[in-house]
């Protein structure tokens, strides 16, 4: 595939809102058996997970995210809701966007999750690896 292709030809029949959206009300421990469930290494975390047009992206968590809390010593951590170690700051690109851009980005800011916004309503979500199996750099 060439690198040229744009970001919305990664999201053709994924189903993200199931798999990739957590409300930041709930736990971490829920948090963890999605991702472990569908074996995904992120979230993204909306304010209210009541409609798919009516919400807001309020951050994202990461195995990362949850590794570091641990490491801190942080008890009771599956009892905290997921807003509480979440990132706020959510590393996003455009449906139109080149796959070039999309690992420029992921390089720069040392992630391996990208949210994908259309006018400010999270679309889908692309990861390193997806990006890798269609570049056949992985088989």
């Amino acid at each position: 595939m060439p690198r040229s292709k744009k970001l919305k030809h990664y999201l053709a029949g994924q189903r993200y809102w199931e798999v990739f959206v957590l409300s930041k009300n709930e736990s971490v421990i829920r948090a963890c058996e999605l991702m472990e469930k569908n074996r995904i290494g992120a979230l993204i975390i909306v304010d209210k997970k009541t409609k798919q047009s009516d919400h807001h992206v309020v951050g994202i968590i990461t195995e990362r995210d949850i590794v570091k809390t641990i490491s801190h010593h942080q008890l009771d951590i599956e009892k905290k809701p997921v807003e509480e170690i979440m990132s706020k700051s959510v590393v996003s690109a455009s449906p139109e966007d080149s796959t070039d851009y999309a690992i420029k980005l992921m390089v720069e800011n040392q992630i391996r999750h990208l949210a994908i916004l259309d006018k400010d309503r999270l679309v889908g979500v692309i990861s390193m690896r997806d990006i890798f199996y269609n570049l056949n750099f992985l088989n």
